[in-house]
């Protein structure tokens, strides 16, 4: 009878954890991409390549020069579902993502810290090379 109670208590907890889990990576069926034409920014609090896209954005001001939004990823299930969906609209397998991460407002999509900052020299009229941007 010992043995009974343990395993129907093992298994509750069991269940309950994966309800937990299930529920901390779902998001709902909420995040919804209002515009699939905007321009995002995808990044991660404490990502250095981020930090040198954002420090880069902010030297040239790019915000005053290209519309865009700046969205958290890492601490955001809402922002990493979306980003994932516009990745893999844009044929990004999920072991090839990753942040930063620009969704460039044509269905392309630009990954790491060179391609960002390539992105957004042309975006902002800094550059007319797109030579050197990783387009997918």
């Amino acid at each position: 009878m010992f043995d009974k109670k343990i395993i129907t208590v093992l298994v509750g907890a069991l269940v309950l954890v994966t309800g937990f889990v299930y529920w901390g990576l779902s998001d709902g069926g909420q995040t919804v991409v209002d515009d699939e034409t905007a321009i995002v920014y995808y990044w991660g609090d404490g990502c250095p390549h981020c930090k040198i896209v954002s420090d880069f954005l902010e030297a040239n001001d790019i915000a005053s020069k290209v519309s865009f939004e700046k969205k958290e990823v890492w601490s955001n299930k809402t922002n990493a579902s979306e980003m994932g969906r516009r990745a893999k609209a844009c044929g990004v397998k999920p072991e090839g993502m990753g942040v930063p991460f620009v969704y460039g407002g044509d269905g392309k999509c630009y990954i790491g810290e060179v391609d960002a900052v390539n992105f957004f020299k042309v975006k902002s009229g800094m550059s007319t090379d797109t030579s050197s941007e990783t387009q997918r």
